[in-house]
């Protein structure tokens, strides 16, 4: 009830501050990743602007973001494949924001058609896929990824849920697992579906919850 009362402030308040802030945001985000991590080459130039830029934009729209058993599963030394479940836009932001480890996403490769930050996501090394890409060229770039020591970001679903439940899983992840021999960490996002469900076009107010759980092995299977 306290949500809906809440509702229309918190939507003067994107168009007012927000939705502004986010646009000056992913502009930075944007050049400062091609520029350190293209260009200049500099450690983690590509990850660390994308970590500020995502946890800017969730305390920029007022989304607080619990993260629940992540130093428990994931280890510094080690490379993983992050598989989430992809309830709606934010994924990307509590993600990237919160794993607080370098790693590269599969993406669609609409996504690549975004200014700036699509060519600065090209420039980076993350993967761009469409329904024609030859599951050789997957394979051999998203392990060549992995044996380099970067981590890797998948949602298994492969699109956004309709409904806010966990919809059927593709298989590429687990093959990408397989043939690297890389551990997968299941990862369950809570509460993102809320903020904006397929058709809206406004953002609404909601927690979100990062759950890690146990690396699922792949050595010798």
């Amino acid at each position: 009830m306290l949500r809906k009362i809440l509702h229309p402030f918190y939507v003067l308040y994107q168009v007012l501050f927000a939705w502004w802030i986010a646009l000056l945001l992913v502009a930075l985000a944007a050049i400062f990743i091609s520029l350190f991590g293209h260009y200049l080459k500099i450690k983690n130039g590509d990850h660390v602007p994308a970590v500020i830029w995502c946890r800017l934009t969730c305390w920029g729209f007022l989304i607080p973001v619990k993260v629940v058993d992540r130093e428990k599963y994931v280890k510094k030394d080690q490379t993983y494949i992050f598989a989430a479940n992809h309830q709606g836009m934010f994924d990307i932001f509590v993600m990237y924001g919160y794993v607080m480890k370098r790693f590269k996403w599969v993406m669609k490769d609409t996504l690549r058609k975004m200014p700036l930050l699509g060519l600065a996501c090209e420039q980076t090394g993350h993967i761009y896929v469409n329904r024609t890409t030859p599951q050789k060229d997957l394979l051999r770039r998203s392990i060549s990824t992995l044996k380099s020591g970067t981590s890797m970001g998948i949602f298994p679903e492969g699109t956004r849920c309709d409904n806010g439940k966990l919809g059927r899983f593709k298989k590429g992840a687990f093959v990408i697992a397989n043939m690297a021999q890389t551990p997968i960490i299941p990862v369950s996002i809570q509460g993102s579906y809320d903020i904006l469900p397929k058709g809206c076009r406004c953002l609404h107010w909601s927690p979100v919850t990062l759950t890690f759980h146990a690396p699922v092995e792949c050595k010798g299977r």
